[in-house]
C-alpha cells in the first residue's frame, strides 16, 4: 500500500472538497498520483449521485440575468435549504447561469456544469440538479425581469411598442416592472384568450356544463360564458385584475399607459415564470 503524505491528502481535499478519509483512500488507490485520485473521487461522486437520483430536490434558488435584449432564467435544486445557502451551491448557480447566457438553454448540460453538479453532490451527499433554463432574446422589444427577494420566483417579460422613443420613458419602464410583478404574483397561464389551447377550453366548458341538465340551452350558454369569463380572469394575463388596482384589468392598464405615452400601442409579447420546485408539464 502506498504511504500517502498528509500534506498531499490536505491538498486533494482543498481541490475537491471531499472528506479526508475519502481523499486518503483515493490517493492510496492512485498510487499517490493526485490527478488520478481526483478522477477516482469524481467517479465516486457520480456513483453517489446516481444512488440519490430518486430523492426529491425542491430547495435551491432561481437566478436571473439580463443584458440589453437578452435575459436568462435558471433553476438550481438541492434537498435542503441549508445547502442552498452555501457558497459552493451559490457558485454552481452562477456557473450555470454563465453557461446558459453564453450557450443558450443547452448550457445546463455543458461539461463544466455537469461536472460541478457531480462533484458537489459527492461532496455534500445531497441530490443536486441544474433543473431548467430559459433564454429570451428580442430585437425590437423590451425585456423586463423580476426576482423575488427569497430567490424562489423569477420572471422575464417582453413588451413591444411601435415608437422606440417611448422605451426609455419612466412611465413605460414602470409599466414593464409592474407587468413582471403581476406575472410573479398572479401566475397566468398565457398572455391572451387566443393563446388558451383549444383542448383546455373544451375541457373547461364541459366542466362548466355539469349540473346544468334540464335548463334551456340559452341559459346554459350564459352560465358557461359567465364561468369562462372568470376562467380568463385567472388564466389570461390581459384579463387579470391589476395587482395594484383591481378595478382595472392588465389590458386596461396597457391602454391607459399607451394613451399617456402619446398613443403608442403597447403589447405584451411573452412571459416566462419560474417558481422553485413547481411541477413541470410532461
Amino acid at each position: 500500500m502506498t504511504v500517502v503524505p498528509l500534506d498531499l491528502v490536505k491538498d486533494l481535499r482543498e481541490r475537491t472538497g471531499a472528506g479526508m478519509m475519502d481523499c486518503k483512500a483515493a490517493l492510496e488507490s492512485a498510487g499517490g498520483d493526485i490527478e488520478k485520485a481526483i478522477d477516482i473521487l469524481r467517479k465516486k461522486g457520480l456513483s453517489q449521485a446516481a444512488k440519490r437520483a430518486g430523492r426529491e430536490a425542491k430547495e435551491g434558488f432561481i437566478l436571473v440575468r439580463q443584458e440589453g435584449g437578452k435575459a436568462a432564467l435558471v433553476e438550481i435544486n438541492c434537498e435542503t435549504d441549508f445547502v442552498a445557502r452555501t457558497d459552493d451551491f451559490k457558485g454552481l448557480g452562477l456557473l450555470a447561469l454563465q453557461e446558459v447566457f453564453a450557450r443558450g438553454e443547452n448550457g445546463l448540460s455543458a461539461e463544466k456544469v455537469t461536472q460541478r453538479v457531480a462533484d458537489l453532490s459527492g461532496k455534500i451527499g445531497e441530490k443536486i440538479m441544474a433543473r431548467r433554463a430559459k433564454v429570451v432574446e428580442t430585437k425590437d422589444g423590451t425585456l423586463f425581469t423580476y426576482l423575488h427577494s427569497n430567490q424562489k420566483l423569477g420572471v422575464i417579460v417582453e413588451l413591444s411598442v411601435p415608437n422606440a422613443s417611448v422605451k426609455n420613458d419612466p412611465g413605460f419602464q414602470e409599466l414593464g416592472k409592474n407587468i413582471a410583478m403581476q406575472v410573479a404574483a398572479s401566475n397566468p397561464v398565457c398572455v391572451q384568450r387566443a393563446d388558451v389551447p383549444a383542448q383546455v377550453l373544451e375541457r373547461e366548458k364541459a366542466i362548466f356544463r355539469e349540473g346544468t341538465q334540464g335548463k334551456p340551452e340559452n341559459i346554459i350558454e350564459k352560465i358557461v360564458q359567465g364561468k369562462l369569463g372568470k376562467f380568463y380572469q385567472v388564466s389570461c394575463l390581459l384579463d387579470q385584475p391589476f395587482i395594484k388596482d383591481d378595478k382595472i384589468s392588465i389590458q386596461e392598464l396597457l391602454n391607459q399607459t399607451s394613451k399617456r405615452l402619446g398613443g403608442s400601442s403597447i403589447q405584451i409579447r411573452q412571459f416566462v415564470r419560474f417558481q422553485l420546485g413547481e411541477t413541470l408539464p410532461p
